[in-house]
């Protein structure tokens, strides 16, 4: 199958999710726990789908393999994910606990599924300039690995204070830990790819040395909130927010360029939301002495994390990404950059303006309005990303 084909192929399941949490959320908000099925539908379903394409992609890049040496695999483990989510979602919705355990048993083998593929392509590749590059998805799947067991323990109704610090570390764990991690790998190399500019000297020296930070950092937030000290939850955010800027350091003289494209522009949007999320958790762990009230402002922090930070960064790599692998010679490949590129100042203040209004919640109304913008944009994207041309069959 031609590589153009087998995204197509390979992204269905990004969009349907999206879609499902555009056109379900009446329902959802009536539900008893709107909050839980549409970060659900968004992490679990949408970005947890793209990360795995994506990693799989970059991965088979990075090492120089031909992509038909997982797509077997990844058939497999993708299906796995998706009925886990599946179960996840239905069984929290008809309350069946069974059914939740066992949705969260899939994902963790199709993480298990996912890391072992990459450590097969990696022993199979000959020696390679960013060899390393497909540890730091190695290394994220075991958080995913690990964010599903706390899922798991979660679904069974933990009791008192406990339920709190597990929620915690299980946000930070899968949101820092699966999807951060993930980002944080690619933008090594994605962000000059963007720009179409060469790699900063330091860039992959910082990167490869952020990556034990990174992980250290994560756990530490865990184990702060599982053994209920607080202080090494702090510890941990802030040497993850200390990670990102080391990592991302040799970038910044590229955010003063101007006619950015919207990939760069959105990737930086998302950045600067998780910076907000990073320092806004920080405070609140050191100047609250109840992990009820951490956790809820966790949750508060959802809406930035999961729209401003996952699914931001997601559409912008998609809108250099899908024209890139869809091929068709220069001039089809310049026409599907344009087609990405439209409406770019829309797209993006819809977005960020909307997830303002979400986040701030300042009346019903706003909060409404500001659902409706960031759909909008999702709509828009997705359209546009749909109405790129594929190469043409010879």
């Amino acid at each position: 199958m031609r590589r153009d084909k087998w995204h197509r192929y390979a992204h269905i399941p990004t969009p349907l999710y999206l879609l499902a949490l555009i056109c379900g959320l009446p329902w959802i908000k009536g539900s008893g726990d709107p909050k839980w099925i549409w970060v659900h539908l968004l992490l679990l379903g949408a970005i947890t789908n793209l990360i795995f394409v994506w990693s799989s992609h970059f991965t088979s890049t990075m090492l120089r393999l031909p992509p038909e040496s997982d797509r077997k695999r990844y058939l497999v483990r993708v299906l796995l994910l998706n009925l886990g989510v599946i179960s996840v979602i239905v069984g929290k919705i008809q309350g069946l606990k069974t059914l939740m355990a066992f949705g969260a048993t899939a994902v963790i083998i199709s993480a298990g599924l996912h890391v072992r593929s990459i450590q097969i392509q990696i022993k199979r590749a000959l020696p390679t300039r960013f060899k390393k590059i497909p540890h730091f998805y190695i290394v994220s799947a075991l958080f995913l690995i690990l964010g599903g067991l706390f899922g798991g323990f979660l679904s069974q109704g933990p009791k008192g204070e406990f339920k709190y610090r597990l929620l915690l570390a299980h946000y930070s764990t899968n949101i820092f830990g699966w999807i951060g991690i993930t980002v944080a790998g690619t933008l090594i190399t994605f962000i000059p790819t963007m720009l179409r500019t060469q790699l900063p000297a330091k860039a992959e020296n910082h990167g490869y040395r952020s990556l034990p930070w990174l992980i250290v950092s994560v756990l530490a937030v865990d184990t702060g909130a599982l053994i209920n000290i607080r202080v090494i939850a702090l510890i941990g955010i802030i040497a993850y927010l200390g990670s990102w800027i080391y990592l991302l350091s040799p970038h910044f003289r590229f955010v003063l360029q101007r006619n950015s494209p919207f990939s760069f522009i959105s990737t930086v949007s998302s950045l600067i939301w998780l910076v907000i999320s990073l320092t806004s958790l920080g405070i609140d762990i050191a100047k609250n002495d109840k992990w009820k009230l951490v956790s809820s402002h966790a949750e508060s922090l959802i809406y930035i994390l999961g729209i401003g930070f996952a699914l931001q960064m997601g559409l912008g790599a998609l809108s250099y990404l899908i024209p890139a692998v869809l091929g068709g010679g220069p001039s089809n490949a310049r026409q599907n950059g344009d087609v990405s590129e439209r409406l770019k100042a829309t797209r993006l203040i819809l977005h960020n303006v909307g997830l303002g209004l979400l986040a701030t919640n300042y009346s019903r109304a706003l909060f409404l309005a500001g659902g409706a913008m960031v759909a909008l944009s999702i709509i828009l994207n997705l359209f546009l990303l749909g109405s790129l041309r594929p190469a043409r069959s010879i």
